[in-house]
Order: C-alpha cells, then sequence, then structure tokens
C-alpha cells in the first residue's frame, strides 16, 4: 500500500512538473492549496483573515474594485445535476455588504458564496493563471530580444501610433511566451478567455473555425496574424508608457484584448 502511494506521489509531481516545463513558456500554473502555501510566506501572522484576498490577487480572480471575477470557477466542480447553482452563487454575491473599505472582508465573504453556492472546491487541481499588464510588456520586451529588433523604434511607435514593424512575428512570440497559442495546436482557447476576461454572448466557435480553416497563408508568423485579425479579431497594440520619465525601463504599455466577432459578418463569408 505505501508503496502504491509512493508511486501515485511521483505520478501526480512528474504532471505537475511536465504542465510546468513542458508547456509553460512564461506561464505561470497554480492550484489552490500552493497559492494558499504562498500566501502564507507573504502574510504576517495577524492577517489571516486577509488570506482569502491574498489568494484571490495570485490567482487572479480577485480585484479591490470590482470584486470577484468569473474566473474563479475554474477552481470549482458544479454538481452535474444542478442547473441553479451559477443563479444562487450571483444572489449570494449580491447579498455581500462590505461593511467598510475592507477589502480583505469583500473577498472572504465573495468567496465564501462560491465555496457554499457554486460546486465542490479543487484545491489540487493546477490551472493557468492570467498574466498581468507588466508581465505583457516584459513578453515583448523578450520577444523584441529574441527576434532582433529594435525596441526603440517599438518606442516609437508606441508615441506616434504607426504600424508596428514585423507584428505578425511579434504577435506570434507573444502568443507562444504567454502559453495561448502554438504551431502545431493553435490557439488554446480556455486560456485566452481567461487572459482577456471573457469572450461575451457574441463568440461563436464554430464560426471562427470555419474563417481559420480557411486562411491560406504559407508563413507561420503570417497564418496568426491573419487569424488575430480576420477571425478572431484580436486587439494588440503599443502605447506610451505614462510614466516614461520615471521609469526608463518600461518603454512601453502593451494593449491585448479580444472584441467579439460579429456572428452575422462571419455568416456573410460562408
Amino acid at each position: 500500500m505505501e508503496f502504491l502511494a509512493l508511486l501515485l506521489s511521483i505520478f501526480i509531481t512528474f504532471n505537475i512538473r511536465y504542465v510546468a516545463t513542458v508547456d509553460k513558456h512564461a506561464v505561470v500554473f497554480k492550484s489552490i492549496r500552493s497559492t494558499d502555501a504562498e500566501c502564507r510566506q507573504y502574510l504576517p501572522n495577524d492577517s489571516t483573515n486577509c488570506a482569502t484576498r491574498c489568494r484571490g490577487l495570485v490567482d487572479r480572480f480577485w480585484n479591490d474594485t470590482s470584486g470577484v471575477g468569473y474566473s474563479i470557477g475554474r477552481f470549482y466542480q458544479p454538481s452535474s445535476d444542478d442547473a441553479c447553482y451559477q443563479n444562487r452563487t450571483a444572489r449570494c454575491l449580491a447579498g455581500v455588504i462590505a461593511t467598510s473599505s475592507d477589502s480583505c472582508q469583500r473577498a472572504e465573504q465573495s468567496v465564501k458564496c462560491y465555496d457554499d453556492q457554486y460546486g465542490q472546491l479543487d484545491s489540487e487541481a493546477v490551472r493557468y493563471i492570467p498574466l498581468t499588464r507588466l508581465q505583457h510588456i516584459q513578453i515583448v520586451k523578450e520577444c523584441v530580444a529574441m527576434l532582433g529588433m529594435s525596441e526603440e523604434t517599438l518606442k516609437q511607435v508606441a508615441i506616434n501610433g504607426s504600424a508596428i514593424p514585423e507584428k505578425a512575428c511579434l504577435l506570434r512570440c507573444f502568443l507562444i511566451r504567454h502559453g495561448l497559442y502554438s504551431d502545431e495546436g493553435g490557439f488554446d482557447w480556455e486560456r485566452l478567455e481567461l487572459q482577456c476576461g471573457g469572450y461575451g454572448a457574441g463568440w461563436n466557435p464554430r464560426k471562427i473555425q470555419q474563417c481559420m480553416n480557411g486562411i491560406q497563408e504559407c508563413s507561420k508568423c503570417s497564418k496568426v496574424l491573419s487569424f488575430a485579425d480576420d477571425c478572431v479579431n484580436m486587439y494588440f497594440r503599443l502605447q506610451p508608457y505614462v510614466y516614461d520619465k520615471i521609469d526608463a525601463s518600461v518603454p512601453f504599455t502593451v494593449d491585448f484584448s479580444i472584441a467579439i466577432v460579429s456572428v452575422a459578418v462571419l455568416d456573410a463569408g460562408f
């Protein structure tokens, strides 16, 4: 029995490491258990009431301004015969009362709604963690270096709003480093949705796949840009960094998002 337990432990460890290395690039994967252990290192002993908020900040499902995000749901497993869990959770969240500006209390109450109403918490499951705007900048800078591009040129692009030189290869590198795309597997739609904060009601995967199947570009870079512009309506743009005089190491900011493609427009092409 102990031998089987050891084998299981080795198997789990191998798979976690496999996910975290083979498919990693600049991507981060975490579980609730690992995040809670991480937060225990950050918080002082008398700040246990802020542990839930710390978990939400590290796993990117909590924001002090907007509250809990829908991406928290990926850490829970709803019952297959429960058709009302989303409505119950929404009603619970609507009833969360913030007695003050105490963000820790609001985070704890909001997450409790998911604990009580949404489903079973899976604290062991390793999930994709969306990257921040600062991480977007770092990834672009890394791609610029790898592709032999001029960072100063891109800085000027951000200032004057001109077209990004070699945008196709820069975007492809950006998406690969994000773990959102590979030449072999295409887009990772689940991660892309988490990174961009949801697709919205107009999202139509079947039409988008039809559009992508019609792309005939030979170049890997050109194919990605056509996917992004023509099928997914992806927004990838450099903007001036407001505090450039304070921090010269941040040459620009990166706007990255997805706008919902009109189904009617896609239908017109098929």
